[in-house]
């Protein structure tokens, strides 16, 4: 199709000098080129985009010839064959998109399958909890050796050792909505 599409870019500036159809034909055909290059590369996930340029490109050439051919029906058949060259096109590269794009969300599946699997038999262990440091209360100040950055105070306080404003039960998670 990039072929195609050059060469009738470059028969449109030929033969009536004609800017818009070389320029038109060129970037068409570009775009067929990078799609072809992009599938033959051996990236995966650059299928599905590669099949989503070719597929945009094939609509606006068929569009184009097809728009070409109904308006003037006396060039002959070469309109209405191009037209039909560029539905095939699309038909073919939107089965290839979807096709590629099932395959994709089928490995994402897998992937998130085998990480909780994972997960599920090698928990993480629960992170040791830190000694709070007591900037204010007992054994603040420097007196009874338990000042700031000097450990913990000689006195813990009640509830096990943390502050009471945690101890209470919270409606909202630790993480927040």
């Amino acid at each position: 199709m990039g072929f195609v599409t050059s060469v009738g870019g470059l028969s449109a500036y030929w033969t009536r000098r004609s800017t818009l159809g070389l320029a038109t034909g060129l970037g068409v055909g570009a775009a067929f080129a990078v799609g072809a290059w992009w599938i033959e590369t051996n990236d995966p996930e650059k299928h599905e985009l590669a099949h989503q340029t070719c597929l945009i490109a094939s609509v606006l050439f068929g569009g184009a010839m097809g728009y070409r051919a109904g308006s003037n029906p006396y060039v002959g058949p070469g309109g209405t064959m191009l037209a039909a060259l560029g539905g095939v096109s699309s038909a073919y590269h939107l089965k290839k998109m979807l096709e590629w794009r099932a395959y994709e969300q089928s490995r994402i599946h897998e992937a998130e399958r085998l990480l909780r699997d994972y997960r599920f038999k090698h928990p993480e262990p629960a992170p040791e909890p830190l000694e709070p440091a007591w900037p204010h209360g007992p054994g603040a100040s420097g007196s009874q050796g338990g000042g700031r950055g000097r450990g913990p105070p000689p006195n813990p306080p009640p509830h096990g050792g943390r502050p009471p404003h945690l101890d209470r039960q919270s409606p909202v998670p630790p993480g927040g909505f």
